[in-house]
């Protein structure tokens, strides 16, 4: 770590920070992840400083060397940097700092370009008939609606005080109102805020400094810290990359993967498991690292196109394993025109890992082995990627789950069979489905012999749902002319049809039956793999 550097704690009002920001005293380096706060989180902040709890500290740094920034926080572009003028970045705070500067501060009083497509985005006001914040797309009708930057502007507030009053013919009530707003403007006035302040050094030892912070209670993500270590002239920051990664995957429903993982996936490439390969190793070469990223999301991407469309992981939820993406990830940063038998055994991999709890079972060094097989695969397209460490010793399946719930390995192995099953195993159209649902064929008993798993397609496809409406109607399905061409896929036969139509009630005997058929077919889907054996089970 640097001898320079200084390391010194300060608390001031949080007033004094906003003004900092708008002349430039404070700038957010270009390293930065984007602004990602919605409604939600700036509405909290806002509620959590009217009841004066702690926000949390922030962290600005003023180094040896020079980064860019960025011109836009919030609704306003700043002003460019004078000649010697001294600022500190923010490195940690920005999405506090950035909600604070943009409600806060007037667009009307301000010198700074105001940007109008985005300024409602920070339209916060403070209702003072039911005191609570409120974010507002147009200017509110009622004059108690109190837009938050007059909070902190004395003379704005006296303004709008003698507003409240020719508005009500009832003193007290106008009396009432002035008292409230008053108080919530002493008590942003005289908020104080915690900072840490960095000065001297290099990325690397205010990233340690970070660090360090982070392992008393500060939050710090890791691609943050690799977005700061390995940020460059041609301006590539991890963070924003995994943010618009994460954004394109929405439409597979994967938006809400976790962003460890993604990292795991970046560091596989290098031709190691995550586990084996460092953080602090691979950044030091910045070239081979951004193109390694950049390469990896591009695969991540073609991986989740292919679980979605192929396998039918219609949802990261669904996902039995992170490990899956990552091996996967890999097959396609290494492979760029697979060919449909590497596929297939792509597929049958999948399968195998996911019933075999193949990931669970084996070890850290089990699992290095069982990626360098895979590896082998990948480069010899008619080998197995299936490891088994014990290749006379078949996997066994765990047992059948007696509810679904999303997050067992094998509950959502079982939902992905349904849904790979009601489809007959055909692949779908990204573009062409929404997401999956599941209806049960008699209310409050949530198993998986009740259930049905359907595909859900979009508003232009909708002719091919199996149930048009939110809600179930048994006996209309059941009773529908096509219901020949559906009802094997759904596990729906005469004999159910029958009973439930003569007699819509729950029945042990009935569902039994049906549980029967389900397991019977899973498992003759399960046993054509040779590397797995699903035993009878007996409920």
């Amino acid at each position: 770590m640097s001898t320079k550097l200084k390391v010194t704690p300060r608390v001031t009002r949080l007033i004094n920070y906003i003004e900092d920001i708008e002349n430039g005293r404070l700038k957010v380096p270009s390293f930065q992840r984007n602004f990602v706060w919605g409604k939600k989180e700036k509405l909290d902040l806002f509620e959590s400083l009217k009841k004066g709890y702690p926000i949390g500290s922030v962290l600005f740094w003023k180094p040896d060397e020079v980064f860019s920034t960025k011109d836009i926080i919030g609704p306003y572009k700043m002003k460019p940097t004078k000649p010697n003028f001294e600022y500190f970045y923010i490195l940690d705070g920005f999405q506090r700092l950035t909600t604070l500067f943009g409600c806060l501060v007037s667009p009307q009083k301000t010198s700074l370009d105001v940007l109008d497509n985005i300024v409602s985005d920070f339209s916060i006001y403070y209702d003072l008939e039911n005191e609570e914040f409120t974010l507002s797309r147009g200017t509110p009708k009622e004059v108690s609606y109190l837009p938050v930057n007059i909070l902190i502007d004395t003379f704005a507030l006296l303004n709008y005080s003698d507003e409240l009053r020719r508005a009500y013919d009832d003193n007290k009530k106008a009396d009432l109102l002035i008292n409230r707003a008053r108080v919530l403007a002493s008590t942003l006035l005289d908020y104080e805020l915690p900072a840490i302040q960095i000065i001297g050094g290099a990325i690397e030892d205010a990233v340690d400094i970070f660090s360090r912070i982070n392992s008393m209670g500060m939050k710090i993500s890791t691609d943050w810290m690799l977005s700061a270590l390995t940020y460059n002239d041609n301006k590539f920051t991890l963070g924003e990359e995994i943010d618009t990664l994460i954004e394109d995957l929405a439409i597979y429903n994967f938006d809400e993967i976790k962003r460890d993982l993604i990292l795991q996936c970046i560091q596989t490439s290098y031709g190691k498991l995550f586990f084996d390969v460092k953080l602090n190793d691979i950044i030091k070469d910045k070239p081979v690292f951004v193109n390694k990223a950049r390469s990896s999301i591009k695969s991540i991407k073609r991986a989740v196109q292919f679980l979605f469309e192929d396998l039918l992981v219609i949802d990261s939820k669904l996902l039995p394993y992170g490990s899956q993406l990552i091996f996967l990830s890999y097959f396609f940063q290494e492979v760029e025109n697979p060919t449909k038998l590497q596929l297939n055994n792509l597929k049958k991999w999948f399968w195998v890992t996911t019933y075999s709890n193949y990931f669970t079972i084996y070890s850290l060094s089990k699992q290095r082995a069982a990626f360098n097989h895979f590896k082998d695969f990948v480069k010899l397209d008619n080998q197995s990627p299936v490891y088994n460490d014990k290749p006379t010793i078949k996997f066994q399946v765990a047992d059948f789950p007696r509810k679904i719930a999303l997050g067992s390995v094998r509950a959502n192995a079982l939902v992905l069979f349904l849904l790979n099953y009601s489809n007959n195993f055909h692949p779908i159209r990204s573009e062409q489905v929404d997401h999956y649902k599941i209806f049960y064929l008699f209310p409050h008993v949530q198993t998986p012999e009740n259930a049905i798993v359907t595909i859900n397609y979009i508003s232009e496809f909708n002719e091919r749902n199996l149930i048009q409406d939110k809600l179930l109607n048994i006996k209309s399905l059941l009773s529908r002319s096509d219901f020949n061409t559906f009802s094997a896929n759904y596990f729906l036969d005469e004999k159910l049809k029958k009973f439930i139509l003569s007699n819509y009630s729950i029945s042990d005997n009935i569902l039994s039956y049906r549980l029967s058929i389900i397991i019977k077919a899973e498992k003759a889907f399960i046993n054509q793999f040779e590397e797995i054996l699903y035993e009878e089970q007996f409920f």
